[in-house]
């Protein structure tokens, strides 16, 4: 199955960070990452794509610190998707702690694999309002609300939070490629999987219950059958088969 739009590999990263008292209000120098989550969708060889959800956190102090965790859990070279604040704030956790060497992590801060899923749709959006705006108003907690939260002993709460910062910007990804791209591989490619791995986690994890009841999920639920079928067409050789417009889509919604 030929998916231009959508890499073999690509991953999303959430963080949740608590503030630093005496670092500049407002900069990324006042912001300390205590838990993180990494969502990666693999391609397999039968065009299926696999969900790997890695949660991460500082819940012992002889654990390896934070930035190190986020590195091993990455996909060497794999895009990732992680606002640009975000990155600046694990390059300088990460750099704050010089007896380790976190190369993927480097190359991300470098801007090799960063793709910042709020920048796809223009300069200067507020990300959770524009989650908000496009019909998932995901909870993407504030880091004062973090510190009130934060427990070493207890990190599930936080790394919760970062699972649903993570799942958010995998979110806006797939929105923002679909419509730039003109077709609807993305946003299906990413979500129908995606899906499927929520609800098998769905459990374990229960502020995933109000992520699965948005708008989005349900359209990946309604449309998928749809979906498989114009891509069986298309990639069969029926080079006119088309995906349904606004019009046609109605009776299917």
């Amino acid at each position: 199955m030929n998916t231009p739009d959508v890499p073999p590999v690509i991953q999303a990263v959430g963080l949740a960070c608590v503030p630093i008292a005496d670092m500049p209000p407002g900069s990324t120098l006042a912001r300390k990452p205590v838990a993180a989550a990494i969502i990666s969708l693999i391609e397999r060889g039968d065009g299926h794509r696999d969900v790997v959800i890695t949660c991460v956190s500082d819940a012992r102090d002889m654990e390896f610190p934070l930035p190190v965790l986020v590195n091993d859990a990455l996909v060497a070279t794999a895009p990732t998707i992680i606002t640009a604040a975000d990155c600046e704030t694990l390059a300088v956790d990460a750099t704050s702690r010089r007896f380790f060497v976190e190369a993927r992590l480097a190359a991300l801060a470098d801007g090799d694999t960063l793709i910042d899923p709020v920048a796809i749709f223009g300069n200067d959006h507020d990300e959770a309002a524009l989650c908000h705006r496009l019909g998932f108003p995901v909870a993407l907690v504030s880091d004062n609300d973090i510190a009130r939260w934060w427990n070493r002993a207890a990190p599930a709460v936080a790394e919760g939070l970062a699972l649903t910062a993570a799942i958010a910007r995998l979110m806006l990804w797939a929105h923002g490629t679909a419509f730039r791209s003109g077709r609807p591989d993305a946003f299906f490619e990413t979500l129908i999987p995606l899906r499927e791995r929520l609800l098998d986690i769905e459990c374990e994890r229960p502020e995933l219950k109000a992520i699965l009841a948005m708008r989005p999920f349900g359209r990946v639920a309604s449309l998928a059958g749809y979906y498989h079928e114009y891509r069986a067409r298309r990639d069969g050789g029926e080079h006119d088969a088309r995906w349904l417009t606004f019009e046609d889509g109605l009776s299917y919604v």
